[in-house]
């Protein structure tokens, strides 16, 4: 409702801000005119930006109106986390990525699924997940990711593994988000995934 109002209120001020413009330089002529029209449209694009807050970071995260919702409902659970190490398997088809992060007491917290690509560097725009210290919100029935707050320093993924394969996921190798590992250690796991990208590259085409 907030972003309706919002946009609302910027619509009508643009109109008028429009009115206002043409009737003060109605007799200019047209060069001067069209000066004055590109300087408002170069003052308006800012002023959207600004009220866009473009361009959109994970360390800028907008709480929309659903997450203020959830919140007002308690329909949200909040768990933090304190990562040391990380790396990243490819998604097959449309999962979204994988990424293995070695938590302070050692254990392995899994994350996967399409929301990640949301904080995957895009062309242009740093890395901001996986880092060392972020909190994962999550609907507190359904238990889908609503968002990441990340902080602390970011982390490069160690290795870029390939997608696990069906044989992978039949034999139960693939854990489910939110996961998190206790009975395997961080190198041994990411020295599985080297091994495999290594059995992988040496079958024949």
């Amino acid at each position: 409702m907030k972003s309706f109002l919002l946009g609302l209120i910027f619509c009508l001020a643009f109109a008028a801000s429009g009115v206002a413009v043409l009737l003060i330089f109605r007799h200019a002529s047209f060069g001067v005119l069209a000066g004055v029209l590109f300087a408002y449209l170069c003052v308006l694009i800012l002023v959207a930006a600004v009220m866009l807050n473009y361009p959109r970071t994970p360390r800028q995260v907008l709480v929309n109106d659903f997450i203020d919702e959830l919140e007002a409902r308690d329909r949200l659970t909040c768990a933090s986390f304190v990562v040391d190490r990380a790396f990243r398997v490819e998604g097959a088809r449309a999962e979204g990525p994988h990424y293995f992060l070695e938590l302070e007491d050692g254990g392995i917290f899994h994350l996967c699924g399409n929301y990640l690509y949301n904080y995957e560097p895009i062309e242009g725009a740093p890395r901001h997940f996986p880092c060392t210290r972020f909190t994962v919100r999550r609907h507190a029935e359904a238990g889908y990711v609503v968002d990441l707050v990340c902080g602390g320093l970011v982390i490069e993924p160690e290795i870029e593994a390939p997608p696990f394969t069906a044989q992978d996921f039949a034999e139960g190798r693939v854990p489910g988000d939110g996961v998190i590992l206790r009975d395997i250690s961080f190198d041994q796991l990411s020295g599985e995934r080297i091994a495999a990208e290594l059995r992988a590259a040496s079958r024949p085409n």
